[in-house]
């Protein structure tokens, strides 16, 4: 088990890959658009399997599309992260064996820029109040990962979630599999502490931290 991807917002694509751009050892690669949500991405690499969509606003497609809650972030930071590398079959058990509400199996996919498809299957668990501090899982299938065909930026370090309900949410994580860092705090959030040849840098949530995608 392990982060799949983190989603990083910003309303324009450009200042989005600019700011990845001027810290990370490679240019973000453009990486589509998403249909029907308002939205397109561009990406950049962590590593064999683990790498940053920046999510933006599309501006070819009726803004009405757009997820309210995007509609309305202001700036950009962290939005939400993907968990991958284990059977959603798995999660989907070990939610059930914990009495945590999680979505059903999904099954998604879009068109890539070179003409080809990416397809994928999602998880989400749901009704737990804790917003983008619990991620969603994902299951590329047979597509080639994101990760293996965007360019190389740098790797990622860790990631630390804070929440002025640290123990709760780390019972919840623990119960799905999860081994990840909580921090008490006043207010909720999370960052991602990336590297690259121009050295060490921090990735913040919003604030106030968003609920996240919903699957």
């Amino acid at each position: 088990m392990r982060i799949d991807h983190l989603v990083w917002y910003s309303a324009e694509l450009a200042a989005g890959e600019a700011w990845f751009s001027r810290r990370l050892d490679r240019a973000p690669a453009y990486g589509g658009v998403h249909p029907g949500e308002g939205t397109r991405n561009a990406l950049v690499s962590l590593g064999e399997a683990t790498y940053v969509e920046i999510l933006a606003r599309d501006p070819a497609q009726d803004p009405a599309s757009l997820d309210p809650e995007i509609r309305a972030l202001k700036g950009e930071g962290l939005y939400h992260w993907a968990v991958g590398g284990v059977p959603l079959e798995e999660i989907a058990e070990r939610a059930r064996g914990a009495a945590i509400p999680a979505s059903g199996i999904v099954t998604g996919g879009r068109a890539l820029p070179d003409g080809s498809r990416l397809g994928w299957r999602l998880l989400g668990i749901r009704d737990h109040g804790f917003g983008a501090l619990v991620p969603f899982f994902i299951d590329w299938g047979a597509s080639a990962h994101p990760a293996a065909t965007a360019p190389l930026g740098g790797r990622l370090l860790g990631l630390e979630l804070f929440s002025p309900r640290a123990p709760e949410l780390g019972r919840l994580l623990t119960a799905l599999g999860l081994d990840f860092p909580v921090t008490a705090r006043q207010s909720p959030g999370f960052t991602a502490t990336l590297e690259s040849a121009r050295g060490r840098h921090a990735l913040a949530s919003f604030d106030p931290l968003p609920r996240g995608f919903i699957i």
